[in-house]
This record gives C-alpha cells, sequence and structure tokens, in this order.
C-alpha cells in the first residue's frame, strides 16, 4: 500500500515522538556520579532496557512510574551504588518532563489532517493527559504497552479499523509485530537497518511528512 492509503498510524511514543533516551540519561546522572570510573551511554541505556522489560510483567502492580523506580534501584545494585528509595521515586518522575523530538510537534499537527494518530506507550495517569495534549490526540488514543490492537478484534471493531489499515511507526530494536505494515524511524545513522527491514526505513518524523507529501503528488 501506498502511504496515503493506511487509514490510522500508530507510532511509538518513547524514541520516536519522546527523547526517552536523553531523559532517562540525564535523570541517571546523579547515580552515575557516584561510579568510580565513566559509563558508556549506549551501554547504560542497553542496561536499562533490559531490567525495564524484565519488569515489564508487574507493570498492572507497580505502573509506569513503579517499573521506572525498581529499574533504578536494579541498576544502583548491578552497579554496587547506594541509591535510597526517594532517588529511584525521583528517576521516576522525570518522566514527566522528557521532551519531545522537535520535529514530533509538527509532523503530527500534520499527519493528523490525513490519518487517525494512535500512539502507543505507557505513563502515570497523572502525565497522561499533558503528554496527549502535547501530542495532539486525544487520550483514548494513548494505547498502553501491555495491549495488542492489532490483534484485538473487539478493539478494531468498535474503531471501524482493520489491522491492515495502520501502519506502524516504531524504531530499530522495537517490539516486532506480525501483522500490518512497519515503518522505520532511524533518528541515528547507526541504528539504521541495511538493507531496510521493513516497508519504509527514514530518519525522523519529519522525514514521513515529506515522503507522505511526495506519495500524494503521484
Amino acid at each position: 500500500m501506498r502511504l496515503t492509503e493506511y487509514r490510522a498510524l500508530l507510532i511509538d511514543c518513547d524514541e520516536v515522538l519522546v527523547d526517552r533516551d536523553s531523559g532517562v540519561w540525564t535523570a541517571l546522572q546523579p547515580l552515575l556520579e557516584s561510579h568510580a570510573g565513566p559509563l558508556d551511554k549506549i551501554a547504560v541505556l542497553a542496561e536499562f532496557d533490559e531490567v525495564l522489560q524484565a519488569l515489564y510483567p508487574r507493570f498492572g502492580e507497580l505502573g509506569f512510574s513503579g517499573l521506572l523506580c525498581f529499574a533504578h534501584r536494579q541498576l544502583a545494585e548491578r552497579w554496587q551504588l547506594k541509591a535510597s528509595w526517594e532517588e529511584g521515586m525521583s528517576f521516576a518522575r522525570s518522566a514527566a518532563g522528557w521532551t519531545l523530538f522537535e520535529d514530533a510537534p509538527g509532523a503530527m499537527l500534520y499527519l493528523r489532517k490525513f490519518y487517525r494518530l494512535l500512539v502507543l506507550g505507557d505513563r502515570d495517569a497523572e502525565d497522561r493527559g499533558v503528554l496527549c495534549e502535547r501530542l495532539g490526540i486525544e487520550p483514548e488514543d494513548f494505547i498502553s504497552l501491555a495491549s495488542d490492537p492489532l490483534h484485538d478484534d473487539d478493539w478494531l471493531a468498535a474503531n471501524d479499523l482493520d489491522a491492515e489499515a495502520i501502519l506502524q511507526v516504531t524504531r530499530p530494536g522495537g517490539r516486532p509485530r506480525a501483522v500490518g505494515a512497519m515503518c522505520l524511524i532511524c533518528r541515528e545513522l547507526h541504528s539504521s537497518p541495511a538493507p531496510c527491514a521493513a516497508d519504509y526505513c527514514i530518519n525522523s518524523m519529519a522525514d514521513l511528512v515529506a515522503q507522505h507529501q511526495l506519495s500524494l503528488r503521484r
């Protein structure tokens, strides 16, 4: 299908719209300052991802802030550093301040003229409304990572959508899905797979807008 033929976009929140890695790296600095030697940013973020994914089965029990707090605690234990629960909660609350990528607001404003925009991510209830406002979407269009809308026939029917008409906009290393088409946003050149491992591989949300405009002219 051409870009103009999809009816909805299912967009990963973190690392596609929200610069989560920069937010996590900044929020980890108080902990890293007590480490004996410098730690590589890429390695630190990889460990954070590993710990967070292992905790996700407890999402229903802990919530998003709880996951982040426990991830902070486990990273401190891995690195043999002391960290209080208060420091862990401070790290968890940093998620409310993670910034959007510069191109995200403009791209969302343009794309919502042509698609229903669904954003896949997790935030605590007190943060979700503000984030939805910043992204220009309705709260019901912010979908938890714990759900799988492309395989939920009831959700698809209720929203008058077909899985094949939804383009997934994700990042390299995101969770693969067996249904529907995929667009990879490769913001870092070193993360771009060669050859492209998806239906579309582009560099940013701004490039997605440009590709859509080209598709309109054809």
